[in-house]
């Protein structure tokens, strides 16, 4: 075959060199409107905190010149114990025992901490565990904070085991009226969204609010799918959601930013599955393909997307916003295992934008460059823990 690649696709060719024609949208990262690098830095007001974990912060809305953001904040008595060691008082995970607070910033680094915008419910009610994992959306002049609702103390038969609850406000200031029950509700038991309903992400698309979100199954089993994201649509930001029969639409995935782009929606995976550190997009919302993979994608990514709401037909795509960076910490109860106990929001800057050219953020060869020594070596206590566990169990036979 000739160096210079035909426009068209010659036959005869190897299945790798017949997928640069029918899967990637360009042979090359640099010409792929679908690729970028991100590119962190620290911010100021909501960054690094000894005492306050910070994570999962929305999409980014700006309203009269002044940014908003919420995530989840919790502000214990200890780092994270356990699910068999956690109380009234100690949290089990890092979303354990957590609210919903939000920020304010006049240019996306420097941030202020304005308060909490959505509490836990009292004791006993629905919802009075933590309420974590929100994401926002701006319909008809009001604002809606769509959260997951923890309800009763964490343990390891229940796991990660929520819901989803809303929250809506007339100004992004608040007040906010928490909705008293959850507003989309868990799959049954044998279904993949049975266990839990993690990570509630909504648009406006074709006229309604489709509602993204990340499913668990009940049973955690090689057999079953344990990390998808699907979709559940409503005429209004208070539902009722319907779950569409094709669910789920993404076979991986953890805590997966969205975003309208052209006629379609992009998004963004990390962190779980076959096809995690990609980028997917669906012309109709719902058939993603693979465009283009990634590396060191934003954890919990939440974008300034200017047009999350409008329903142009004509997504921009986004160029910025905040992610959370996770402190890892031994699992008290298995010391084997990696828990996270604190986390901090940062910033991160692409370039997956309709209108937005940037060559700095197109060079694949730039991905690995910009790597430290720490990085490759992961000089860390688990680390080295789990190498000698595991030379001593290849020299018993």
């Amino acid at each position: 075959m000739l160096g210079k690649l035909p426009k068209n696709k010659p036959e005869g060719l190897s299945k790798a060199m017949q997928r640069l024609y029918d899967v990637w949208p360009a042979q090359d990262d640099r010409e792929n409107e679908f690729f970028t690098n991100f590119k962190y830095s620290h911010i100021s007001g909501v960054g690094k905190d000894k005492k306050v974990s910070r994570r999962d912060p929305t999409k980014i809305i700006k309203e009269d010149g002044l940014y908003y953001v919420w995530y989840t904040r919790r502000e214990t008595i200890c780092e994270p114990v356990g699910m068999n060691n956690c109380s009234d008082v100690l949290p089990a995970v890092d979303w354990d025992l957590a609210e919903i607070w939000y920020a304010t910033s006049t240019n996306g680094f420097d941030w202020q901490e304005q308060g909490v915008a959505v509490e836990r419910a009292a004791p006993g009610n629905y919802g009075d565990r933590s309420a974590t994992t929100p994401d926002i959306l701006v319909h008809k002049g009001k604002y809606y904070l769509y959260f997951q609702s923890f309800t009763g103390i964490f343990s390891n038969d229940k796991g990660d085991h929520c819901d989803v609850s809303m929250a809506w406000s007339e100004s992004p200031e608040g007040p906010w009226t928490r909705c008293e029950d959850t507003i989309l509700s868990l799959g049954n038991e044998d279904e993949w969204d049975g266990g839990a309903i993690h990570d509630p992400y909504p648009l406006v698309y074709k006229g309604q609010i489709w509602l993204f979100y990340k499913g668990q199954p009940a049973t955690k089993h090689k057999d079953w799918l344990v990390r998808a994201q699907g979709v559940a649509i409503a005429d209004s930001p208070e539902g009722p959601f319907k779950k569409p029969a094709v669910n789920p639409l993404l076979n991986s995935g953890h805590e997966t930013f969205l975003f309208p782009y052209k006629e379609g929606i992009a998004a963004m995976l990390c962190v779980d599955g076959p096809e995690k550190n990609t980028i997917q997009y669906a012309p109709d919302g719902v058939n993603f393909e693979i465009m283009s993979s990634v590396t060191c994608p934003p954890v919990a990514g939440g974008p300034y997307c200017a047009d999350a709401f409008t329903d142009s037909g004509d997504g921009q795509g986004v160029t910025w916003g905040l992610s959370h960076i996770s402190q890892s910490t031994l699992n008290p109860d298995d010391p084997r295992r990696v828990v996270e106990s604190q986390s901090f929001l940062v910033r991160f800057d692409c370039d997956l934008h309709q209108k937005h050219h940037d060559p700095y953020f197109k060079n694949p060869r730039d991905q690995v460059g910009r790597y430290d020594e720490a990085t490759f070596f992961q000089e860390t206590m688990q680390l080295e823990s789990h190498v000698k566990e595991r030379l001593i169990s290849e020299e018993k036979g």
